[in-house]
């Protein structure tokens, strides 16, 4: 074999290497982080190399794969494809003893890597949730907000499903229903769930909208108290003469 079929062979575990990364971004709805995730390397590393070595196997046994074997791209697409599809399959079912069923094959040690990069970029996302969150919903009164900012996102949003707008509400719903008197705590837990529908920007510029309409009603509300005082001033005065 020579250098070129190498590269070849690259570009076919590159072809699986992005379509591990396409599952991960899909599963996620993020591509930044995921690089920051160790495990989301470890497993696209495994699409790209199972890729490869697919390549290799047919061209130097001369695997017939009909006409995408008589050119190379058909064969770099092949491998890259055919790589994913082994990967997730399973040879058979196993029963175990309590009546859970354990499939036996790629796809099974394919999942271990993929559940410890869910639990980490879980770890990872959460994290930073709770300190945006922390930060951004500082001073907002969480029974006004409560109400007005899911206004806001449900309205806002074009792309939400039924289903996630009905799921939205009925989270923040049980965030509202429960007994725990410390708002601020229930603040950050309001603005990460949102933050799983918005995003960062999204979210940010709504509570800088609603933190702007609150203090405005907090200044009126000062004034019509201010004028309120004067008032009783000038009634005590003319009660007195």
């Amino acid at each position: 074999m020579s250098i070129i079929d190498y590269l070849y062979g690259s570009l076919a575990g590159v072809l699986g290497l992005f379509l591990g990364f396409s599952e991960l971004i899909n599963r996620y709805n993020s591509f930044k982080k995921i690089f920051r995730n160790l495990y989301s390397w470890i497993y696209v590393g495994i699409n790209f190399a199972v890729s490869f070595v697919v390549y290799l196997i047919i061209f130097v046994y001369k695997v017939n794969i009909g006409v995408l074997g008589e050119h190379k791209i058909g064969l770099i697409i092949f491998s890259g494809l055919g790589a994913m599809a082994f990967l997730r399959s399973s040879f058979f079912n196993y029963k175990t003893s309590n009546g859970q069923v354990v499939a036996v094959g790629p796809a099974a040690i394919l999942s271990v890597f993929l559940r410890a990069a869910e639990s980490e970029f879980d770890r990872i996302i959460s994290n930073d949730n709770v300190k945006f969150a922390a930060d951004l919903m500082k001073g907002i009164p969480f029974v006004s907000a409560s109400k007005d900012l899911p206004l806001i996102i449900l309205g806002s949003m074009r792309a939400l499903s039924s289903e996630e707008q009905k799921t939205l509400s009925d989270d923040i719903l049980k965030l509202v229903n429960d007994i725990n008197p410390n708002t601020e705590a229930k603040n950050i837990a309001m603005c990460a769930i949102l933050i799983r529908y918005t995003g960062y920007e999204l979210l940010a510029t709504s509570v800088k909208s609603l933190r702007g309409i609150y203090n405005t009603t907090l200044k009126d509300l000062e004034i019509i108290s201010n004028l309120g005082e004067r008032l009783k001033e000038q009634l005590s005065k003319i009660e007195i003469i």
